[in-house]
């Protein structure tokens, strides 16, 4: 019985370096049962042959059992390798955002830094123009008050010396030259210190000159001084309704242009209030844009490298899964072929055994 386990085994195949050693391990440690057995039992190759049998089952359990962790390994590293692009995916569309963003929030802030500048300038030059336009208004009131004043004055001055005159022509004969006389120095000293032109006034002191000389007509020229005095006052008046109303003009233009020039200030600085509140919002924007979009390479960066991990684990779990059914193929083959070879060679050992065992009982 040993000379035939001899000649089964030296009829497997050479070892395989590949195959484990605890393969090497298992097929002697059945041999060696085997060997013991046939030596105590009644059919002790037909044990080892079942031995091979449930070692090549529990191999090819352990096989199926690596397949199924080996599958669910696998699952997972698509599921997170999935989950994984998606975040890329998603990342690299949300830096497209951010970027767009990012420019449209600089656009935002040029054009406000512009607007800014150009409503600056428009209010410091309504500024200016309003302040000459005050400027040149408070020059023309101010002539005006002094204007209507010395009209006002002339106007009144010609008033009391109509009336003076008149008075005094009411009583006059003939032969009064005497009060005459008077009346025109009279008239002569009132007139002097207003302001009436030179001719008006050249043409009024030429005509009391000469009813003062004249002695045969004096209520004559004492008329035509009446006539002289109503021109002048009239045409007094009428310079001073005209420098009223050119007065009232005047306030009217100026009130038109102040109200113009305020409503442009103040609607351009409302404007320069709400551009610098579009460029403190673009700013703000900008940077939370421009953090985001940090935090966004960040973990794109992150998201890569777990991805580059995982592809790399994964394809050395595979590497290692490979060799593992390469290894569990080859000792599958191996117990086949000793199972065959003793079933082969053994069968007439087994039998010439058992017929020993009956002549001897």
């Amino acid at each position: 019985l040993a000379q035939a386990w001899e000649n089964a085994f030296s009829r497997l195949p050479t070892p395989n370096p590949q195959v484990p050693f605890i393969l090497e391990m298992r097929v002697l440690a059945v041999s060696a049962f085997g060997v013991s057995a046939a030596s105590v039992a009644g059919s002790p190759v037909t044990k080892v042959i079942e031995l091979l049998g449930s070692l090549a089952a529990k191999v090819t359990k352990e096989g199926d059992e690596e397949g199924r962790q080996y599958d669910k390994f696998v699952e997972w590293c698509e599921d997170n390798a999935k989950s994984l692009q998606h975040e890329l995916s998603n990342a690299e569309s949300r830096k497209e955002e951010l970027a767009a963003s990012i420019e449209k929030s600089e656009s935002d802030i040029e054009e406000a830094e512009t607007e800014i500048g150009e409503l600056s300038e428009s209010i410091s030059e309504a500024e200016k123009d309003l302040e000459r336009a005050t400027q040149v208004r408070t020059a023309q009131h101010n002539d005006w008050v002094n204007r209507n004043a010395e009209l006002s004055e002339t106007i009144d001055t010609l008033s009391r010396a109509l009336a003076l005159v008149k008075k005094n022509v009411a009583g006059l004969t003939q032969v009064d030259a005497q009060a005459v006389s008077k009346v025109t120095n009279t008239l002569t000293v009132l007139l002097d210190g207003v302001s009436i032109a030179n001719d008006d006034k050249a043409h009024l002191q030429a005509f009391l000159q000469s009813a003062s000389e004249d002695q045969d007509e004096p209520k004559g020229g004492m008329n035509a001084i009446v006539e002289i005095l109503n021109d002048m006052l009239e045409k007094a008046e009428s310079q001073r309704s005209a420098a009223e109303k050119a007065e009232t003009e005047a306030k009217f233009n100026f009130e038109m242009v102040k109200q113009s020039l305020t409503d442009k200030i103040k609607h351009d600085n409302k404007s320069l209030g709400d551009t610098k509140h579009r460029k403190a919002s673009a700013s703000e924007e900008l940077a939370t844009a421009q953090g985001d979009l940090a935090d966004t390479d960040k973990d794109h960066a992150a998201d890569s490298a777990s991805l580059q991990t995982l592809q790399t684990d994964c394809m050395v779990k595979a590497s290692d899964h490979e060799a593992s059914v390469k290894e569990r193929s080859e000792e599958l083959k191996a117990l086949a072929a000793a199972k065959k070879v003793m079933e082969e060679k053994t069968g007439g050992a087994s039998s010439r055994a058992y017929g020993l065992l009956q002549v001897s009982s």
